[in-house]
């Protein structure tokens, strides 16, 4: 695909982004250098670190200015200065075409994603915690309004379901597809040690690092309880591929998905049915994987894949010649991106809305899965469901499970549970569910995700 062909149109999409962390500022940086994007305002709930955030991406400062008010940043933008708010409202009255939202918060997410599309802006949603809750019902909204409402590319769901539309284009039949996990698993020979970001655990067994013939399943389950003390998935993971299953119509096979801890070159031998030697109790589902890797091997952290059946063997095999990924009997292969780079890459999205009207997203996301939230504890009446930084909750569990309508003894999606106080005690072992829950009327996420049920009634639940 030639992407200057594809976005070859003239002129210049005025964007807007809120929200300055890691993913808003590697896109500020880039999109610089973009001839057909300008950032017109940047909004931050703190306002130095926008500016902050301006100035790292080499805009001067008599190119900046902070703005109180709406009027304020229409009179900046039009002057083609960079407005700084703190206000993110503020951003959809501006003569701006299209808004990322990058603030990372699940109900600010909503309230900004909704404000945009009712005020005729298409979105990038970065807020991967809002997406995974009330997605379809957005884009629907967009659509509707003649906008579109797309995942950013740059984060593993829009690349992910951009994979497997691919191979699909191609007619290859996926039995599994899915992400590594943001960090590998790096055996140290000379150590002996296992090391997952700041965590390094011992080897204990020698045979670690080999899976038997055809044991693919003890081989990984060796693995996991001899790792246990090293993270091995996160809500985050979860969260992610609950999107792609919601934008694909893929499925789960596990409710916190296998996540086996495997290198490279094993995962066609092992993200395939146990009838063919693999860990899956069914294809044509949506997983995960932890790559375990030497230091001086590739690096597959935040990557995505498709392991695909192979037709023709022929032609595979001369692909396996040349050093492509194929399973020994010959049968399944891997195609895999082996990195993503954050909003570096999220013009392309932001190009396909602006100017083709199109989502790097799926064509018609509904409400399939949800990630839940069970209890690891028992909890007590009041306990407050706190988000941790990494975005953990103590004393839960997060699982992905089917989609139901709202009810109060419904399961409640995970990021509409966090930070809310529980009405009475929850005994360890039990989901949450919405009549748990002692969450604010005005919340705009909950009152999305009713809407959300109303927009799709039966459709996408089960």
């Amino acid at each position: 695909m030639n992407y200057k062909n594809l976005f070859q149109s003239t002129g210049v999409t005025n964007v807007g982004l809120i929200g300055t962390g890691a993913f808003g500022q590697s896109f500020l940086d880039q999109a610089r250098l973009i001839p057909g994007i300008k950032v017109s305002v940047v909004c931050d709930q703190d306002i130095g670190i926008a500016e902050d955030a301006c100035r790292h991406a080499g805009i001067a400062p008599e190119d900046l200015k902070i703005c109180h008010t709406g009027s304020d940043a229409n009179d900046t933008i039009a002057s083609g200065k960079t407005a700084v708010v703190s206000d993110a409202l503020l951003l959809m009255d501006q003569p701006i075409e299209l808004v990322i939202e990058a603030s990372g918060m699940p109900e600010a997410g909503a309230k900004h994603a909704l404000a945009a599309v009712e005020n005729g802006k298409h979105v990038v949603m970065v807020t991967k915690e809002t997406d995974c809750v009330v997605g379809p019902a957005l884009n629907r909204l967009a659509e509707k309004a003649g906008l579109v409402y797309t995942p950013a590319d740059g984060d593993q769901p829009s690349l992910l379901i951009g994979l497997i539309s691919w191979a699909e284009t191609l007619g290859f039949e996926i039995g599994c597809a899915g992400k590594a996990a943001e960090l590998d698993f790096v055996y140290e020979p000379g150590l002996k040690t296992i090391t997952r970001g700041d965590q390094t655990a011992p080897l204990i067994k020698k045979d670690l690092l080999a899976l038997a013939g055809g044991a693919a399943e003890q081989g990984i389950s060796r693995r996991r309880r001899s790792l246990e003390s090293l993270p091995q998935f996160s809500v985050a993971d979860l969260c992610e591929m609950a999107i792609v299953i919601n934008a694909t119509g893929y499925d789960f096979d596990a409710p916190q998905l296998h996540a086996p801890i495997a290198r490279i070159i094993e995962m066609p031998e092992i993200m395939c049915d146990r009838a063919d030697g693999g860990i899956l109790q069914k294809e044509g589902v949506i997983d995960m994987v932890n790559c375990l890797r030497r230091p001086d091997e590739i690096s597959f952290a935040g990557g995505v894949f498709v392991i695909v059946k192979c037709r023709g063997r022929e032609t595979w095999q001369l692909l396996k010649d040349k050093g492509h990924l194929v399973s020994r009997d010959g049968s399944r292969a891997m195609i895999f991106r082996p990195y993503h780079l954050l909003g570096v890459e999220t013009a392309t999205s932001v190009l396909a809305a602006s100017r083709l009207k199109l989502s790097t997203g799926g064509t018609d996301p509904e409400p399939r899965v949800d990630v839940g939230v069970r209890a690891s504890q028992t909890l007590q009446q009041g306990y407050r469901l706190t988000l941790q930084p990494d975005h953990s909750i103590a004393g839960v569990v997060p699982e992905i499970l089917s989609a139901k309508k709202m009810a109060s003894d419904s399961p409640i999606p995970y990021y509409m549970a966090a930070g809310h106080k529980l009405k009475h005690r929850v005994d360890r072992g039990r989901l949450l569910t919405y009549g748990m829950i002692d969450h604010d009327p005005k919340s705009c996420l909950w009152k999305l995700r009713q809407e959300q049920d109303e927009l799709f009634g039966s459709r996408g639940h089960k």
